[in-house]
């Protein structure tokens, strides 16, 4: 459903330093880009579910932050 594909990733717990590579090379990770059916449905919201909402908002969110404290 929406499990997370890293090795060892642990539910509910962010690697901000390997989430920091990603944005700093003008990427996103590829755990919080939005699948449905194995596409990329990122850029279309209205097919997202509610779990996919919420942890894109939270994605969304912690880049802000990022920005915000010169970290990206």
């Amino acid at each position: 459903m929406g499990g997370d594909p890293r090795p060892g990733s642990v539910p509910g717990r962010v690697d901000v330093e390997t989430e920091l590579i990603y944005l700093r090379a003008r990427s996103e990770p590829p755990w919080e880009r939005v699948k449905r059916d194995g596409v990329d449905v990122t850029d279309r919201p209205d097919l997202w579910t509610p779990y996919q909402r919420a942890r894109r908002v939270e994605f969304e969110e912690r880049v802000e932050f990022y920005r915000a404290e010169g970290l990206i």
